[in-house]
């Protein structure tokens, strides 16, 4: 679920995939909760574009596909 996509000298960013934006809440929790006991969460970004959804509700229609989160190293 949860990917390590870059680690710099002062930066990690994890990227947090998202099937369920509902269901998937609980992990995400789990992910901050781990993430931050050594190191400061940043930021979180929303990767929002075209979902299992969209093939119900149409292209219009776009939800949460998962989210980058900016971890600073201490």
């Amino acid at each position: 679920m949860i990917h390590k996509k870059f680690e710099g000298k002062k930066w990690v960013i994890y990227y947090v995939s998202i099937n369920n934006f509902v269901d998937d809440l609980a992990k995400l929790g789990e992910v901050l909760d781990e993430l931050s006991r050594d190191r400061r969460i940043v930021s979180i970004i929303p990767n929002i574009g075209l979902t299992k959804t969209s093939t119900l509700f149409g292209t219009s229609f776009q939800g949460v596909k998962g989210l980058a989160i900016i971890v600073e190293k201490q």
